[in-house]
């Protein structure tokens, strides 16, 4: 008994920030005000900032909370890292934990309690990424619709569900049904079409308290009387520059078909990434045509000069031809005015596109 004593004597201490820390792990359900909630915290880290996370059990969004080390204060902010309440928490004590909630700017103060719904994990997994916390968030969430929008004179709106978004064009025509039809399908349909979404969100729930979600973005880029061209944006959360991917596409609405526009320039869509997409290599004779007066950085000549791949836009003044960015700084961008369009059109492109061609 006495070398059990002695050895634990000379255990290194705990700090006490990560011992109070480590006490608060785990899952827990209870009120915030007259609010119910559930608020999970993570194990907490060596050197690192301590995290977890809540949600109401109405609305069920989590909320970010955090704690920098060697402080008491637990802190929860919003997508914009503002900070909208602090939490002051207690010692749990047989299995409560009771604290109050702090309004950052007003003062006003609401009683938290709690009661624990599930013990933490082991360090391999984390408890806000656990099942006692994320399984009510992983029923299929809502379709959220915006209020309408207009693009030169015309209206849409866009569509969402969990971190997906696409557009409903808001004008009569059996062309139109039919690509709202098609846009309405970019949206996930059930649970199993959301499982690296809910994957992704425990992760950095896990991770540092986050519900991670792409920034996502959907719009027209053209709407004339014959075609509608919509940009899809998106930017997976966790990856840098290098993640973000745009795509355009262009649908006829006289008929409601989508058109891959490259072939009306004698090529098609190509593949990036193992996906289909909107990008072409350009044709050998618009290449030389474009790049004939094309002022190139001395510091680029040697960045392959028209040889990447180039997204292909419609717009009032021509047809725009961009490089997807490298990182180089060497991407190229043109303008192809209409009335010097024609002589790169195959008799497809033409007809497509003859409303806005010279005439002969």
């Amino acid at each position: 008994m006495r070398r059990l004593a002695l050895f634990l004597l000379f255990l290194p201490a705990m700090p006490p920030a990560m011992a109070a820390d480590a006490s608060l792990q785990g899952v827990w359900q209870g009120t915030l005000g007259g609010a119910g909630i559930v608020a999970c915290f993570n194990q907490p880290g060596s050197g690192s900032d301590s995290s977890g996370s809540y949600y109401y059990t109405r609305y069920k969004a989590p909320i970010m909370l955090s704690k920098a080390q060697g402080k008491t204060a637990w802190k929860e902010t919003d997508a914009a890292n503002q900070v909208t309440g602090n939490w002051s928490l207690n010692p749990p004590q047989a299995g409560n934990l009771t604290g109050s909630w702090t309004h950052p700017k007003t003062g006003k103060s609401l009683p938290v309690s709690l009661h624990l719904l599930a013990a933490a994990g082991d360090p391999d997994h984390p408890t806000c990424a656990s099942d006692a916390y994320n399984a009510a968030l992983e029923e299929m969430p809502p379709l959220k619709t915006s209020k309408p929008k207009t693009f030169e004179g015309h209206q849409y709106r866009n569509l969402g569900v969990a971190d997906a978004i696409t557009v409903e064009l808001m004008a009569p025509g059996d062309g139109v049904t039919k690509i709202n039809a098609q846009l309405r399908a970019e949206l996930p349909g059930n649970k199993a079409a959301l499982a690296d979404y809910f994957e992704t969100r425990r992760q950095h729930l896990g991770q540092n308290g986050w519900a991670a979600e792409a920034e996502v973005d959907a719009e027209p880029t053209y709407w004339s009387s014959r075609w509608i061209t919509v940009k899809f944006y998106r930017w997976p959360a966790g990856y840098g520059a290098s993640g973000i991917s745009m795509n355009y596409r262009t649908w006829d609405l006289k008929t409601g078909q989508e058109a891959d526009v490259w072939t009306w320039f004698g090529t098609r869509a190509s593949k990036g990434d193992g996906a289909a997409d909107d990008k072409s290599e350009l044709p050998p004779r618009l290449r030389q045509a474009l790049f004939k007066d094309a002022a190139t950085d001395p510091e680029c000549k040697g960045d392959y000069p028209g040889k990447g791949r180039y997204h292909l836009s419609l717009k009032r003044e021509g047809v725009s031809f961009w490089e997807d960015a490298r990182g180089s700084g060497c991407e190229q961008e043109f303008l192809l005015p209409y009335n010097k369009v024609a002589p790169f059109l195959t008799p497809q492109g033409r007809a497509a596109l003859g409303d806005l061609l010279p005439a002969r």
